[in-house]
């Protein structure tokens, strides 16, 4: 892949150490990933990214060369020759193709589709994961994803693993559906999301897990906002604990 964070070759940036600091929300789907990591990083200041976004922005340019199918012969190829950069910019993140940046056309549901199949693929990962780590040596982010605490960032400064009652994942995924207009029976969003998991913690490669070092948070209750208080103050606790060993 000619990965554009750094200079083509650049490979000293893509070991597990971000020389910015980073911290880790992984979790299944509806489980509160995406508004707290957004809401955690707006409050310290870190650049919130999403590695969906990223998978998205991989399934977009194979795309464009007419690859959607996970066992395309031609994707080792083309994962070499991929111009992708992300570049973290104050509270957000941008991702860019080709020189290009991307905006809305990663979230059609070709490109979901796509994306979901791709993602099972370990030299995909691979790339994902080389774009992060170049992407920590920019500046401080808050990353969600599946496998960021485990194997993208295995020693982030702070790890959290989110859970919550799979009918209160059904329940909020049934609420953003019907907000798209999308009438879908909640039973039937329930059972997609343990399928989903199934899927998530059961593959080869990146498995969905709990990192052991990962602080175990459970959002089927409470607000946002309490979310994002009590991870705040564990990062505040952290960076204080952190200063006095200094």
């Amino acid at each position: 892949m000619n990965e554009m964070n750094e200079p083509t070759g650049g490979n000293e940036m893509q070991d597990n150490a971000a020389t910015h600091p980073v911290i880790a929300i992984d979790g299944g789907s509806a489980t509160g990933k995406t508004s707290t990591a957004a809401g955690v990083a707006a409050q310290i200041g870190f650049a919130y990214v999403d590695s969906g976004s990223i998978y998205r922005a991989v399934a977009l340019a194979l795309s464009r060369k007419g690859i959607t199918e996970s066992d395309d012969p031609r994707i080792p190829d083309e994962l070499e020759s991929l111009r992708i950069r992300v570049v973290p910019e104050g509270t957000r993140f941008e991702v860019w193709v080709d020189d290009v940046l991307i905006g809305d056309e990663i979230r059609t549901p070709e490109v979901s589709q796509a994306s979901s199949r791709i993602a099972v693929r370990g030299d995909v990962r691979e790339v994902v994961r080389e774009l992060l780590r170049g992407a920590a040596h920019r500046g401080p982010m808050v990353v969600e994803g599946r496998d960021i605490g485990t194997v993208v960032f295995p020693d982030a400064d702070l790890k959290l693993f989110l859970t919550a009652d799979v009918r209160v994942r059904a329940h909020r995924r049934w609420l953003d559906l019907v907000r798209l207009g999308r009438e879908i029976p909640e039973s039937e969003v329930e059972r997609d999301l343990t399928e989903r998991d199934a899927r998530d913690s059961g593959r080869q490669h990146s498995p969905l897990r709990q990192a052991e070092d990962a602080v175990l948070f459970d959002t089927s209750a409470g607000s946002l906002e309490e979310q994002v208080a009590r991870i705040v103050r564990m990062w505040q606790e952290h960076e204080a604990a952190r200063d006095g060993e200094q």
